[in-house]
């Protein structure tokens, strides 16, 4: 899965209207519509629960992976 913002992750982001953890902040800061989710996890030190978290405040969706997901462009 590939996360991406949401307009309200995006406003989130912005004016911190919803309290977030250090983990879960530093993961929606990462996110950008093109790394995947092991890629957000290692980049931001979030765990798998915190993406979870975001995906449950419907401050990221999930975009299926491409046809070029499996050989890692």
């Amino acid at each position: 899965m590939i996360p991406v913002k949401t307009a309200q992750g995006q406003q989130v982001l912005k004016d911190r209207s919803v309290p977030l953890t250090p983990r879960q902040r530093a993961a929606l800061i990462v996110i950008d519509g093109k790394r995947r989710v092991v890629d957000v996890l290692q980049s931001s030190g979030a765990e798998p629960e915190d993406v979870r978290h975001l995906l449950d405040l419907d401050l990221i969706a999930g975009v299926p992976p491409g046809p070029d997901a499996a050989d890692g462009r």
